[in-house]
Protein backbone atom coordinates (compact mmCIF):
# COMPACT_ATOMS: atom_id res chain seq x y z
CA UNK A 1 0.00 0.00 0.00
CA UNK A 2 1.76 3.49 -0.96
CA UNK A 3 1.44 6.40 1.32
CA UNK A 4 1.02 9.73 0.27
CA UNK A 5 1.95 13.04 2.24
CA UNK A 6 -0.25 16.09 0.97
CA UNK A 7 2.44 19.09 1.10
CA UNK A 8 1.73 22.09 -1.41
CA UNK A 9 0.16 19.51 -4.01
CA UNK A 10 2.67 16.75 -4.16
CA UNK A 11 -0.31 14.33 -3.92
CA UNK A 12 -1.24 15.61 -6.82
CA UNK A 13 1.98 15.65 -8.84
CA UNK A 14 2.99 11.94 -7.25
CA UNK A 15 -0.09 10.46 -8.95
CA UNK A 16 0.71 12.22 -12.20
CA UNK A 17 4.16 10.37 -12.10
CA UNK A 18 2.66 7.11 -11.51
CA UNK A 19 -0.02 7.21 -14.18
CA UNK A 20 2.48 8.09 -16.53
CA UNK A 21 5.23 5.19 -15.93
CA UNK A 22 2.06 3.04 -16.38
CA UNK A 23 1.70 4.30 -19.52
CA UNK A 24 4.77 4.20 -20.77
CA UNK A 25 4.88 0.56 -19.84
CA UNK A 26 2.28 -0.13 -21.49
CA UNK A 27 2.34 2.24 -24.59
CA UNK A 28 2.69 -0.37 -27.87
CA UNK A 29 6.24 -0.13 -29.82
CA UNK A 30 6.10 2.21 -33.02
CA UNK A 31 8.74 0.50 -34.41
CA UNK A 32 9.55 -3.07 -36.16
CA UNK A 33 12.52 -4.36 -33.40
CA UNK A 34 13.88 -7.01 -35.90
CA UNK A 35 14.28 -3.92 -38.80
CA UNK A 36 15.78 -1.57 -36.03
CA UNK A 37 18.42 -4.49 -35.16
CA UNK A 38 19.29 -4.83 -38.60
CA UNK A 39 19.66 -1.38 -38.72
CA UNK A 40 22.12 -1.49 -35.77
CA UNK A 41 24.17 -4.61 -37.42
CA UNK A 42 24.57 -2.13 -40.38
CA UNK A 43 25.99 0.72 -38.03
CA UNK A 44 28.35 -1.76 -36.35
CA UNK A 45 29.71 -3.53 -39.07
CA UNK A 46 30.56 0.05 -40.87
CA UNK A 47 31.85 1.96 -37.94
CA UNK A 48 32.56 -0.61 -35.28
CA UNK A 49 31.58 -0.64 -31.68
CA UNK A 50 33.28 1.69 -30.30
CA UNK A 51 32.99 4.38 -33.04
CA UNK A 52 29.29 3.74 -33.14
CA UNK A 53 27.71 7.06 -31.52
CA UNK A 54 23.91 6.87 -29.70
CA UNK A 55 23.10 9.48 -32.34
CA UNK A 56 24.62 7.01 -35.33
CA UNK A 57 22.57 4.60 -33.68
CA UNK A 58 19.39 6.29 -32.98
CA UNK A 59 18.89 7.60 -36.29
CA UNK A 60 19.76 4.44 -38.79
CA UNK A 61 17.15 2.67 -36.44
CA UNK A 62 14.45 5.46 -36.47
CA UNK A 63 14.22 5.42 -32.48
CA UNK A 64 13.91 7.83 -29.87
CA UNK A 65 16.09 8.05 -26.85
CA UNK A 66 13.29 6.64 -24.61
CA UNK A 67 12.07 3.84 -26.63
CA UNK A 68 15.77 2.94 -27.30
CA UNK A 69 16.20 2.32 -23.55
CA UNK A 70 12.70 0.63 -22.83
CA UNK A 71 13.85 -1.82 -25.20
CA UNK A 72 17.85 -2.08 -24.00
CA UNK A 73 17.98 -1.27 -20.56
CA UNK A 74 21.35 -2.01 -21.09
CA UNK A 75 22.06 0.24 -23.65
CA UNK A 76 24.63 0.22 -26.22
CA UNK A 77 26.33 -3.34 -24.68
CA UNK A 78 22.98 -4.58 -24.72
CA UNK A 79 21.92 -3.68 -28.24
CA UNK A 80 25.45 -5.24 -29.50
CA UNK A 81 24.88 -8.00 -27.56
CA UNK A 82 21.50 -8.81 -29.19
CA UNK A 83 23.10 -7.51 -32.64
CA UNK A 84 25.05 -10.49 -32.60
CA UNK A 85 22.47 -12.85 -31.78
CA UNK A 86 20.51 -11.25 -34.84
CA UNK A 87 23.91 -12.09 -37.07
CA UNK A 88 23.84 -15.30 -35.85
CA UNK A 89 20.51 -16.28 -36.48
CA UNK A 90 20.20 -14.59 -39.98
CA UNK A 91 23.41 -16.75 -41.00
CA UNK A 92 24.88 -19.08 -39.10
CA UNK A 93 21.10 -21.47 -38.58
CA UNK A 94 20.78 -21.26 -42.33
CA UNK A 95 24.31 -22.74 -43.12
CA UNK A 96 24.07 -25.27 -40.08
CA UNK A 97 20.54 -26.42 -41.97
CA UNK A 98 22.06 -26.27 -45.24
CA UNK A 99 24.98 -28.47 -44.05
CA UNK A 100 22.71 -30.68 -42.16
CA UNK A 101 20.75 -31.09 -45.70
CA UNK A 102 22.73 -30.55 -49.05
CA UNK A 103 24.19 -33.87 -50.80
CA UNK A 104 28.15 -32.28 -50.50
CA UNK A 105 28.67 -30.67 -47.43
CA UNK A 106 32.05 -29.83 -48.16
CA UNK A 107 31.18 -27.78 -51.70
CA UNK A 108 28.87 -26.62 -49.64
CA UNK A 109 32.36 -25.14 -47.60
CA UNK A 110 34.39 -24.31 -50.37
CA UNK A 111 31.57 -22.25 -51.93
CA UNK A 112 30.79 -20.48 -49.09
CA UNK A 113 34.21 -19.34 -48.88
CA UNK A 114 34.51 -18.85 -52.78
CA UNK A 115 31.30 -16.75 -52.49
CA UNK A 116 34.02 -14.32 -49.95
CA UNK A 117 35.97 -12.79 -53.07
CA UNK A 118 33.46 -11.47 -55.72
CA UNK A 119 31.41 -8.18 -55.65
CA UNK A 120 28.61 -9.94 -54.22
CA UNK A 121 30.25 -11.08 -51.40
CA UNK A 122 27.36 -10.52 -48.48
CA UNK A 123 30.15 -9.17 -46.01
CA UNK A 124 32.26 -6.96 -49.30
CA UNK A 125 35.45 -6.22 -47.38
CA UNK A 126 33.77 -4.96 -43.77
CA UNK A 127 35.25 -8.14 -42.39
CA UNK A 128 33.94 -10.51 -40.00
CA UNK A 129 30.99 -8.99 -37.74
CA UNK A 130 32.46 -11.31 -34.47
CA UNK A 131 36.40 -10.70 -35.61
CA UNK A 132 36.08 -7.58 -35.95
CA UNK A 133 34.73 -7.24 -32.51
CA UNK A 134 37.35 -9.26 -30.92
CA UNK A 135 40.07 -6.80 -32.43
CA UNK A 136 37.93 -3.35 -31.95
CA UNK A 137 36.46 -3.87 -28.31
CA UNK A 138 38.78 -3.05 -25.55
CA UNK A 139 39.58 -5.42 -22.43
CA UNK A 140 37.09 -3.64 -20.38
CA UNK A 141 34.57 -5.21 -22.09
CA UNK A 142 35.78 -8.25 -22.01
CA UNK A 143 32.02 -9.96 -21.57
CA UNK A 144 31.52 -9.10 -25.35
CA UNK A 145 34.80 -10.15 -26.34
CA UNK A 146 34.07 -13.53 -24.82
CA UNK A 147 30.59 -13.50 -26.98
CA UNK A 148 31.87 -12.62 -30.10
CA UNK A 149 34.32 -15.47 -29.50
CA UNK A 150 31.72 -18.13 -28.70
CA UNK A 151 29.60 -17.08 -31.25
CA UNK A 152 32.74 -17.68 -33.81
CA UNK A 153 33.36 -21.05 -31.62
CA UNK A 154 29.88 -21.65 -33.31
CA UNK A 155 31.15 -21.04 -36.88
CA UNK A 156 33.59 -23.62 -35.88
CA UNK A 157 31.31 -26.50 -34.96
CA UNK A 158 29.50 -25.77 -38.16
CA UNK A 159 32.59 -26.79 -40.29
CA UNK A 160 33.40 -29.15 -38.16
CA UNK A 161 29.84 -30.88 -38.86
CA UNK A 162 30.46 -30.11 -42.59
CA UNK A 163 33.41 -32.17 -42.56
CA UNK A 164 31.82 -34.56 -40.44
CA UNK A 165 29.51 -35.31 -42.93
CA UNK A 166 31.82 -35.32 -45.72
CA UNK A 167 33.61 -37.86 -44.03
CA UNK A 168 31.04 -40.47 -43.74
CA UNK A 169 30.05 -39.89 -47.29
CA UNK A 170 33.26 -40.67 -48.55
CA UNK A 171 33.77 -36.98 -49.64
CA UNK A 172 37.05 -36.05 -48.10
CA UNK A 173 40.76 -37.16 -48.96
CA UNK A 174 42.31 -35.86 -46.40
CA UNK A 175 42.67 -37.86 -43.07
CA UNK A 176 42.95 -35.24 -40.75
CA UNK A 177 40.05 -35.59 -38.46
CA UNK A 178 37.03 -33.31 -38.75
CA UNK A 179 37.67 -31.48 -35.33
CA UNK A 180 41.23 -30.13 -36.66
CA UNK A 181 40.12 -29.75 -40.07
CA UNK A 182 37.18 -27.25 -38.91
CA UNK A 183 39.78 -24.94 -36.54
CA UNK A 184 42.11 -25.06 -39.89
CA UNK A 185 38.54 -23.50 -41.98
CA UNK A 186 37.63 -20.83 -38.46
CA UNK A 187 41.54 -20.20 -39.27
CA UNK A 188 41.15 -19.05 -42.52
CA UNK A 189 37.74 -17.51 -42.00
CA UNK A 190 39.45 -15.04 -39.46
CA UNK A 191 42.22 -14.47 -42.00
CA UNK A 192 40.55 -14.15 -45.19
CA UNK A 193 38.69 -11.46 -43.70
CA UNK A 194 41.35 -9.34 -43.01
CA UNK A 195 43.12 -10.12 -46.84
CA UNK A 196 39.97 -9.24 -48.32
CA UNK A 197 40.01 -6.10 -46.83
CA UNK A 198 43.39 -5.28 -48.01
CA UNK A 199 43.37 -7.48 -51.83
CA UNK A 200 40.66 -6.09 -54.30
CA UNK A 201 41.77 -7.99 -56.97
CA UNK A 202 39.07 -10.58 -56.59
CA UNK A 203 40.88 -13.17 -58.88
CA UNK A 204 43.64 -12.97 -56.72
CA UNK A 205 41.64 -13.93 -53.58
CA UNK A 206 39.99 -16.61 -55.17
CA UNK A 207 43.46 -18.07 -56.29
CA UNK A 208 44.15 -17.88 -52.62
CA UNK A 209 41.07 -19.26 -51.30
CA UNK A 210 41.66 -22.41 -54.00
CA UNK A 211 45.34 -23.24 -52.84
CA UNK A 212 44.42 -22.97 -49.01
CA UNK A 213 40.86 -25.25 -50.00
CA UNK A 214 42.57 -27.94 -51.21
CA UNK A 215 42.80 -29.57 -47.16
CA UNK A 216 39.14 -30.45 -48.15
CA UNK A 217 39.83 -31.96 -51.56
Amino acid sequence: MKKYFVLNGTILYLCRVEQNKQEMAGRPKTYDEDTALDEAVRVFWEKGYTNASADDLLKAMGIGKGSFYLAFRGGKQELFEKSMKRVVEQNFTELRNAVATCEDPVQLIRDFFLGLTGTQSPIGNKGCYFGNALVQISESDAGLKLLASQYLKVLESIFEEAMQRGKEKGLLKSELAPPVLASYLINLWNGINVTRRMEQNSDRLTELLKLNLAVIE
